[in-house]
């Protein structure tokens, strides 16, 4: 997942060398996130079997009414292995051409290929959808135009920065990274959450990445990255923080 992740996204491979420029200790990684829709062929109970069936186990069921999605997140026993933060999207809360769009696309994938936990790094399981298409879904979901444009493969990594020697909170690691030319999501604050809750998250802005459509290549936006502080041994995720960190793959209005 990871080699998918950074091999169309090399950006993220500059920001992780950046971070070990500096720091001295292995960078942990605090979760790994897959984004779907909550179709019965790819819901997030459906990809959530690839990790049950390798010893991660179900905490918690998220709820995100103000993007119309849905969460859940995994641990496993060895907590060296990082969580799963599976989320999809309400089809049915959006327009019936959507819908219509979205499930004619997923009615289509192959079923062999779901029963391949390599499905999870192939990226887009059904024929390349136009720009247009793409450009018509964005218009109600940004989220959607995203999965259906880059399939299956991490939307995001996190650099775990409580386990961090050099970097002591998400202040100084956002610094750093905008003194090197990233840009911070600032949606909600450059840091979402707080210690009173027990987890601070921040991110990277996707940048823009080439993407082949049926009708060409157009540049739209690829993965990001994300920091994770944890106090006291909080695990979970806040749902207000994660509200914010999904834009980080918004596309920039003109």
């Amino acid at each position: 997942m990871w080699k998918t992740y950074t091999g169309l996204n090399p950006h993220i491979k500059e920001v992780l060398k950046l971070i070990e420029s500096k720091e001295q200790s292995e960078i942990v990684n605090d979760h790994i996130a897959l984004r779907t829709f909550n179709h019965k062929k790819v819901n997030k109970n459906k990809l959530a079997e690839f990790f049950v069936n390798s010893g991660y186990n179900f905490v918690e069921d998220l709820h995100f009414d103000q993007k119309k999605l849905d969460a859940s997140y995994y641990v496993h026993p060895d907590d060296k292995l990082p969580r799963i933060f599976i989320s999809e999207l309400r089809i049915q809360d959006f327009s019936t051409e959507f819908q219509n769009k979205i499930n004619m696309i997923i009615d289509n994938i192959d079923d062999k290929e779901l029963s391949d936990p390599l499905f999870l790094t192939n990226g887009t399981p059904w024929e390349k959808i136009s720009y247009l298409d793409y450009k018509k879904v964005q218009d109600e979901s940004d989220y959607a135009a995203w999965v259906l444009s880059h399939g299956y493969i991490a939307n995001h990594f996190t650099v775990s920065v409580t386990d961090c020697t050099f970097f002591k909170n998400l202040k100084q690691i956002n610094l750093f990274l905008k003194q090197n030319g990233f840009e911070i999501n600032s949606s909600g604050g450059e840091i979402k959450g707080s210690s009173n809750i027990g987890l601070e998250q921040s991110s990277i802005m996707a940048k823009n990445i080439l993407v082949k459509f049926s009708d060409g290549d157009f540049e739209i936006p690829g993965c990001y990255y994300e920091f994770a502080y944890r106090y006291n041994g909080f695990d979970g995720f806040i749902t207000n923080s994660a509200n914010h960190i999904f834009e980080s793959t918004n596309e920039k209005k003109a």
